[in-house]
């Protein structure tokens, strides 16, 4: 879930207005971590993180295509994270 937007002058700031987004949730009992980001030029969203598996392995990641919307990027990150541990644990 994205996290908690800053108050500004007693209202919340509307998600497409920020810029950076920080994720950090887990699948399986493995810890993934991104960052969403807006390039201010084109609007477009991209994401790059991690996953922490729980052997000490890390995995790093970054989106191959861009977003148009914040939640799109996020949804489609989950997605990505979760099929990789999956992938992982399943070949284990």
């Amino acid at each position: 879930m994205l996290q908690p937007i800053p108050k500004v002058n007693g209202m919340r700031k509307n998600l497409e207005d920020r810029s950076r987004y920080k994720i950090t949730d887990s699948h399986r009992n493995q810890t993934f971590v991104a960052i969403i980001r807006k390039n201010r030029d084109t609007y477009a969203w991209t994401w790059q993180g991690h996953i922490d598996f729980a052997d000490g392995d890390n995995l790093e990641f970054a989106s191959r295509r861009t977003f148009s919307t914040a939640t799109e990027a996020e949804e489609y990150l989950r997605q990505f994270a979760r099929a990789r541990i999956d992938s992982r644990l399943n070949s284990a």
